[in-house]
């Protein structure tokens, strides 16, 4: 239905182009001017809202109110037509004109009737039932007894004379008491969204809200216009401007009220759409006010009095707008003004020592009033967003915080998103000191525990050396200690075989000589005393797979190099016991503050890497960042960067 109505704006339209053409006059232009401005929104909107079942009604009254001002427009363009293209005729056209001389009262008609049924499509309850059909039946009433008004028509069809006599004077009595039922149950209408606003929950007053913006017109047109008249004479542009914002702003926020009605913070947009038209008026009665007095003083017309009214107008101009903006914003967006007061209280507090910025969660929850408000801290090593106290916090519909262009945390709230981002851009300086802070403690608590471990580390790596030398060295010198004193005691009464002993002595030393050597060489590569490269090249001569080795570094500081090389060796022997790989990529490159050591493999992937590595504790150690990618299936990257300035 709405689509039908639609076609008809389009239709009508399209006559009331080519009846203004055949006019040729500048009001018919500017009557076809005012239906292109308003009826295409009201028509195309009025389809687009239909399509959603529930509010399907309000998409078809908004059409409707379309063609109401298509009918309009097409009627005043046909009297332009007609008076100006074949003039004679006019007097042919008197009962129609008769008939059609209230029809803008439609107008009236679909706007109350839109008030009425907005945001649901549904009156506001069961007393409202029989409202849409008394006024519709005042509407033809009215339309009818207009017709036989003694008054003349309107130019251009001032000429004609009225074709029927007028009505008796109680029965024109009677028409107005049916014109005075269709304002009082218009202006019923509009009182009804009160109502709703009252009863209704978060989304229908953001609709309202949405709706209550294009009627910030209505008041603001009659104000601005008699302004205009105390200035100047006679109405201007201005509030013209502001009436035809008014009207087509009905169906726009209609629109977004039914189909997007969180597309943008309908608060914010209200609240600063009432703070500028405050200032507007204000600025307009300054204006007045010093050009009145300065013309008693100055004379009327002066500039100077004209000069002294703009400086009033330009000193008032910055702090009559901020307080009206706190003024209006304490009214209508309490929720978003309270919580960045007590964000900012909160800052200032913090700052003189006298809160914890910690506390950042509980101030939202009270300034929001919404007990189920998370806050959340981006932590690196974190899978995802944790509290003050380190734990999870679930990022389901929140928003994030981001301070120069970096995630820094998340809001998760059951407020308006717009809210939401409002408040996280005026919090995101305390969510980065609390992250901070969670970041410092995190370190503290990393740098305690690798201590630890490498501590336990260091007395295990002693015991096994000590069991190494107990079991293999320590045991093979005793037994050649014990041979060469056998050998000395037997040495000339030829009862042992002292060349034999002495043979398996200097055998056993030299299997001693080896163990210790090995033992020395797992203590520190003898190698890297040629560099780094060279251990490297020595390692991975003995890795049953093939490794590619790419070293472009200049001889690193011994730490540096025999961390470097532990981490390679550990990370080839993972990847040997454990990927399943063919192929081992290593490159090491130096730059001016780093090193950095890459070891990929074409392996299975998978591969965790634990905080409490032993890889992980030797590049922390040196001040350094260990990274692991390993998809299932696409093989392992392995990424240390050590810092090491020239």
């Amino acid at each position: 239905m709405a689509a039908v109505l639609a076609l008809l704006c389009g239709v009508a339209m399209l006559a009331a182009t080519a009846l203004a053409a055949a006019a040729g006059n500048a009001d018919a232009w500017v009557a076809l001017g005012f239906g292109a401005v308003l009826v295409p929104p009201a028509a195309v909107l009025g389809v687009v809202v239909a399509r959603r079942r529930e509010v399907a009604r309000v998409g078809l009254l908004l059409a409707f109110l379309g063609l109401t001002v298509a009918l309009v427009v097409l009627k005043e363009t046909f009297w332009q037509a007609l008076a100006h293209r074949w003039p004679e005729s006019k007097t042919d056209y008197a009962e129609l004109a008769a008939v059609l001389d209230q029809s803008a009262i439609w107008v009236l008609v679909a706007v109350a009737l839109l008030l009425l049924h907005f945001p649901d499509g549904r009156v506001p309850g069961p007393r409202w039932r029989a409202v849409p059909a008394v006024l519709v039946l005042c509407a033809v009433v009215d339309e009818t007894f207009v017709a036989f008004e003694a008054s003349k028509f309107r130019p251009p069809m001032s000429d004609v004379e009225r074709p029927w006599d007028p009505l008796p004077e109680w029965l024109t009595a009677v028409g107005f008491v049916f014109f005075g039922t269709q304002l009082v149950l218009a202006l019923a209408c509009a009182v009804s969204l009160v109502g709703r606003y009252r009863r209704g929950d978060d989304v229908t007053r953001a609709r309202l809200r949405w709706l209550a913006l294009a009627g910030l017109a209505v008041p603001l047109y009659p104000a601005l216009c008699l302004l205009e008249i105390a200035l100047w004479g006679r109405p201007l542009w201005f509030s013209s401007g502001v009436a035809l914002a008014g009207l087509v702003g009905i169906p726009v926020t209609t629109a977004i009220a039914m189909l997007r009605h969180d597309l943008y913070d309908v608060d914010k947009v209200l609240a600063g759409a009432v703070t500028y038209a405050l200032v507007t008026a204000s600025l307009i009665g300054i204006f007045a006010g010093g050009a009145f007095v300065g013309g008693l003083v100055l004379g009327r017309g002066s500039a100077g009095a004209a000069a002294a009214a703009a400086a009033l107008c330009a000193v008032a101009l910055t702090p009559l707008r901020t307080r009206l903006q706190r003024a209006v914003d304490a009214r209508l967006y309490p929720r978003r003004r309270s919580a960045l007061t007590a964000v900012a209280a909160l800052a200032r507090d913090a700052g003189a020592g006298t809160a914890s910025p910690e506390a950042l969660e509980a101030v939202l929850r009270d300034a929001l009033r919404d007990p189920t408000l998370r806050v959340g801290y981006r932590v690196p090593g974190a899978a995802g967003y944790v509290d003050a106290a380190g734990e999870p916090v679930a990022a389901t519909g929140g928003v994030r915080v981001e301070l120069d262009g970096r995630e820094i945390g998340v809001l998760v709230g059951t407020g308006r998103p717009e809210l939401l981002r409002q408040v996280a851009a005026g919090a995101a300086t305390l969510v980065e000191v609390v992250r901070l802070r969670l970041e410092v403690a995190q370190a503290l608590r990393e740098a305690e525990s690798s201590r630890a471990r490498l501590l336990v580390a260091g007395f295990e790596e002693r015991r096994r050396l000590e069991r190494d030398l107990h079991d293999g060295a320590q045991q093979r010198l005793a037994s050649l200690g014990m041979s060469l004193r056998l050998a000395q005691r037997h040495l000339g009464d030829g009862t042992v075989d002292v060349d034999g002993l002495l043979d398996a002595a200097v055998a056993e030393l030299g299997t001693a000589l080896a163990e210790l050597r090995a033992i020395a060489y797992g203590l520190r590569p003898g190698r890297l005393d040629d560099g780094l490269d060279a251990a490297l090249a020595d390692l991975i001569r003995r890795v049953p797979v093939t490794v590619e080795l790419e070293f472009d570094a200049d001889r690193l500081p011994d730490e540096i190099a025999t961390t470097a090389y532990y981490l390679v060796s550990e990370a080839i022997a993972n990847v040997v016991k454990h990927a399943g790989a063919d192929r081992i990529a290593l490159r090491v490159t130096r730059t001016a503050e780093c090193v950095s050591i890459r070891i990929t493999d074409d392996g299975r992937g998978g591969a965790v890497l634990s905080g409490r590595s032993p890889l992980a504790d030797r590049v922390a150690a040196l001040g350094g960042t260990l990274t692991v990618e390993s998809p299932v299936g696409r093989g392992t990257v392995i990424e240390a960067v050590l810092p090491c300035a020239s």
